[in-house]
């Protein structure tokens, strides 16, 4: 071809065309990888929907909180063999690393086995967690990132499969609690009465107060005379027996001098006046007996004395209320409001309508409703503000709610309130907010028909519908 017909052939409409369409492509892919290195540098808040009901990828609003207010550096290690990474903490551990004051990083404890040693003396297991601050450090074992909501469910896993079954995520809360733990120069303290026979908290309960980062001492007012001035608040959890006037006095200092209080009652036939009088100084009258449900629903089956009570509107009581969770109540006594009007009074756990309450359990014949019976609904926790003294008073009416025999069987639902309980009251409401992810399963059921039904609608008519569609469009096609 001559040199002209060369200069000819770019002149034509074809080859315009051609290099516009090029021209064209080159740009929209140029931009295409710009667009894709600008999201790429995005933090995942920005890219990324949290789609699931129990937002498993999320963080709470209390954790974003403490992540945007800290003023130091916070040094997250996750501790994942290469390959091994669990996917639900990566993407929550990206969240935590969005922020300025925290780095987060993957550490293989098989290439660098002694890397954990300089944090803790535990035995180090996969995809576990060190939070390090300064010259603090803290250990979360994976046990305690993911667990389980029920004991009997992951015992037939573990020892008929040969697998762990575990769907609680808990990693937001014992991370936050550490970094909260880690940046802290001072923890509140709580002091739990003895003396009277108090059934607790067990051990088990108070090692979780302590991941709340709430330091818990003992106090006998009989030798100590008073309650110390750095009590941030006080519990009495499941006494025996009553305490005395002098202690009643020295506990009415401390609350009018805006004190808070934590009292767990305990079911028992003793007298106990001075409790009571406590109670009645946080506006509650105590319905002494024990608490029975009618209403199926509102007790587990077969055990009308383990009462599953309906949750309050609170700040304690919020998040489960949010999840859902049910909350069970092993041989409640019943509260009242009294008649104060400096105190307020906002119910946490209620009863029934079919409730009722027995002042004797030993003895009887039935434990059906009879004519003695006093008739609820009853309160069986409540939280109650003084508007003159400030004191404050969270009372719940069954002593070992909070424990694992109850507790365990509610998804951990009885625990966190009354971690709730201790949070709110030593004033760390940002740690309220944030409660373990419960992965659930929902099964869509049919009946044989509507199965049927359904594999033909797929199998045989909507292929039949757009076969037929086609055929039309092709005949009519072929006719012009």
């Amino acid at each position: 071809m001559k040199k002209r017909d060369w200069k000819a052939a770019f002149r034509t409409r074809s080859w315009r065309a051609g290099a516009y369409s090029a021209l064209a492509t080159v740009l929209v892919i140029a931009i295409a990888v710009v667009a894709v290195l600008a999201v790429s540098a995005l933090p995942s808040s920005m890219t990324q929907l949290d789609m699931t009901r129990e937002g498993m990828y999320s963080i709470s609003q209390g954790t974003e909180q403490l992540l945007a207010a800290l003023d130091q550096d916070v040094d997250i290690y996750w501790l994942a063999q290469s390959g091994h990474e669990d996917s639900t903490l990566e993407q929550v551990l990206g969240k935590y690393a969005e922020y300025s004051h925290v780095t987060v990083t993957e550490v293989d404890p098989v290439r660098y086995p002694g890397f954990a040693g300089d944090y803790t003396d535990e035995q180090v297991t996969n995809n576990s967690v060190i939070v390090a601050a300064g010259d603090k450090s803290m250990y979360i074992p994976f046990s305690d990132i993911w667990t389980y909501s029920d004991y009997d469910t992951y015992s037939y896993y573990y020892y008929n499969l040969g697998q762990e079954f575990l769907d609680v995520f808990a990693g937001e809360g014992k991370i936050t609690s550490a970094i909260r733990y880690v940046t802290s120069d001072e923890l509140p303290v709580m002091y739990f009465l003895t003396g009277h026979g108090e059934s607790g908290p067990s051990e088990a309960v108070l090692g979780d107060i302590a991941l709340e980062n709430v330091r818990t001492e003992t106090l006998n007012l009989v030798s100590a005379g008073s309650v110390p001035e750095d009590c941030a608040a006080l519990g009495i959890i499941g006494p025996a027996s009553d305490i005395t006037a002098e202690e009643l006095a020295a506990i009415r200092d401390y609350m009018d001098g805006g004190g808070r209080l934590l009292m767990a009652a305990a079911y028992t036939t003793e007298e106990t006046p001075n409790l009571e009088a406590l109670l009645l100084d946080a506006g509650l009258e105590l319905r002494r007996g024990c608490v029975l449900e009618s209403d199926s629903r509102y007790y587990q089956y077969g055990y009308i004395d383990l009462v599953l009570p309906s949750l309050g509107e609170h700040e304690i009581t919020a998040p489960l209320r949010e999840g859902s969770y049910t909350i069970m109540m092993p041989d409640a006594q019943g509260l009242a409001i009294a008649d104060d009007e400096d105190v307020t009074v906002t119910p946490l756990l209620t009863t029934s309508d079919g409730s009722y309450l027995k002042a004797e359990l030993e003895g009887q014949d039935s434990y059906e409703k009879s004519d003695g019976d006093e008739a609820g609904p009853f309160m069986l926790g409540a939280a109650t503000d003084n508007d003159v003294t400030g004191a404050q008073a969270v009372v719940f009416t069954s002593a070992a709610f909070m424990e694992p025999e109850y507790s365990d069987t509610v998804a951990g639902a009885n625990l966190d309130l009354f971690l709730n309980a201790v949070d709110f009251l030593c004033q760390r409401e940002d740690a309220i907010s944030i409660h373990p992810k419960i992965i659930t399963s929902d099964y869509l059921s049919y009946t044989d028909s509507v199965a049927s039904v359904l594999k033909l609608t797929v199998a045989v008519i909507v292929p039949a519908l757009f076969l037929g569609a086609g055929l039309v469009i092709f005949i009519r096609r072929r006719r012009r």
